[in-house]
């Protein structure tokens, strides 16, 4: 086979262009990901017309490399370019290349939010470099605790190093005549170039702390807190409050959710049990998860109502942090008091959490990268059945958080895995691949089907179930790597 590199644009006229004159010594797939690594060379035909600053230009450029029928065989993006003249060897990369950066920095106080102990500032942007190579991002971390130098910060790594495209310079042995090499990534590593973060998910009420209200005692049996969900439908799959227990109490706290009966709590609609050995050492954020996501509907009122699952005890009792004064105003704090509801001047201190299938949360940021033009869609074939939190801080790439979903797999325990296809579609889906034919390896390495060569798509072959020499049919391994040389097609992990 003779791969034939096809370029975005005309912009490689003059010094070299695109097709037979350049040559792919590489090419490599793997899962999680589809493309993964190329390498194409040319010669340059018109040494007069070498431009460095043309060649710069190319950085983060897309390149497809097609099979001799013109299907898609690879689909990336130019990562690293090498030009050598004579005995000199010029390097760019875009591996340091920035068009956005953000920085984060301590909170004042760790106790005022159970889910970040960060503050972040706003994004500082490069619009030049944002134009032309699209969202490339970076997170700074700082120790200090002031937002104008974690800003200044922000900037100055931006300007200062986030424009440094270049590479040592490396004196060659011997010389040679003018030649270029250009080192590919596909298109699943695009997404290690855009942070993932996400703010909604998430109904709190953090400010206050110096107030505590009793409960577990007689007068003070219960506590409850009324809030209201906002204009989308709410999937509750976690409530944090922070609790401390006066005395040695041995027994739980059950927090149950209820429905709005008139202005108090109503029917209960689910509840979580935290046990006595989590409340052990003093005030503490403390999370009650709920077995399955609770569905609250949008734009609706509901109750949280802790109470301890022991006796009432004067001397043994619980508290719970709040605010000093009416400070949410979606909602209200009562104490039942044995007979009647009891209106509080303070609001509970509470953060609740929701939950959502980790495959739809793949889908939003594969959708993301569409909006982006990193991907051309998405695709999901399988779905997980696992939840988690909706909500997330500024903290992993776009790529390491649908590795960390993929590697949680499905609830029945199979395997997700995912690429982007010769289409730029990013697919997930579940392991192996149910394709047949069975794929064979011959004693020589070679991939074969029952009736000959397996002379399928490469990304076709990833994922799928393949048989050993010397193994009986049920004995089995996964396709999860190819590499592609001028000597042909080898499985390179599985």
């Amino acid at each position: 086979m003779k791969p034939q590199v096809v370029f975005s644009g005309n912009h490689r006229q003059g010094m070299l262009q695109s097709g037979a004159d350049w040559q792919v010594q590489s090419m490599d797939w793997r899962i999680p990901g589809g493309s993964n690594a190329a390498v194409i060379s040319a010669p340059v035909q018109d040494p007069n017309a070498i431009s460095l600053r043309l060649i710069r230009s190319w950085l983060g450029q897309a390149v497809s490399i097609h099979n001799p029928a013109g299907e898609i065989i690879w689909r990336g993006w130019i990562e690293e370019i090498h030009l050598d003249v004579q005995r000199l060897r010029f390097g760019w990369s875009t591996q340091k290349l920035l068009s956005r950066v953000i920085a984060r920095y301590p909170q004042a106080s760790p106790l005022l939010d159970p889910l970040s102990s960060w503050q972040y500032t706003d994004w500082v942007e490069h619009p030049e470099r944002l134009e032309h190579l699209g969202a490339k991002e970076a997170l700074l971390s700082l120790r200090e605790v002031d937002p104008n130098k974690a800003r200044h910060a922000a900037v100055m790594h931006l300007f200062q190093q986030g424009l440094d495209d270049s590479q040592a310079l490396v004196l060659l042995p011997e010389k040679r005549a003018p030649h270029l090499t250009m080192r590919l990534k596909g298109y699943w590593y695009r997404l290690d170039w855009t942070l993932d973060g996400e703010e909604s998910g998430l109904i709190a009420h953090l400010h206050g702390g110096k107030s505590q209200q009793s409960f577990g005692l007689s007068g003070s049996e219960r506590l409850a807190q009324s809030f209201t969900t906002g204009a989308e439908a709410f999937p509750l799959g976690q409530i944090g409050l922070r609790i401390a227990m006066l005395g040695a109490a041995s027994d739980d706290l059950r927090l149950k959710i209820c429905a709005d009966n008139v202005g108090v709590p109503g029917t209960e609609l689910a509840s979580s049990l935290l046990p006595n050995a989590y409340l052990q050492g003093g005030w503490k954020w403390q999370a009650w998860i709920l077995d399955a996501p609770l569905a609250l509907n949008a734009n609706t009122r509901y109750w949280l109502v802790l109470e301890r699952s022991g006796a009432l005890d004067s001397s043994q009792y619980y508290e719970v942090e709040t605010d000093d004064g009416r400070g949410y105003p979606d909602g209200e704090c009562k104490r039942w008091n044995g007979s009647n509801w009891i209106l509080l001047n303070q609001d509970l201190r509470f953060c609740l959490l929701a939950m959502t299938e980790t495959t739809e949360l793949m889908l939003e940021v594969g959708e993301r990268a569409v909006l982006g033009g990193v991907l051309q869609g998405v695709q999901i074939w399988q779905e997980s059945d696992v939840w988690m939190p909706r909500w997330r801080e500024i903290e992993k790439t776009r790529k390491e958080a649908l590795e960390g979903w993929l590697a949680l797999g499905c609830a029945d325990e199979s395997s997700l895995s995912a690429l982007v296809n010769a289409d730029g579609v990013l697919e997930v889906f579940r392991l192996p691949r149910e394709m047949e034919p069975l794929l064979q390896l011959d004693a020589e390495g070679r991939l074969r089907l029952p009736y000959g060569n397996a002379d399928a798509h490469p990304l076709d072959l990833l994922g799928r179930r393949m048989q050993l020499p010397l193994m009986e049919a049920e004995q089995t391994q996964v396709v999860r790597g190819l590499r592609w040389t001028q000597e042909g097609l080898e499985i390179v992990d599985s």
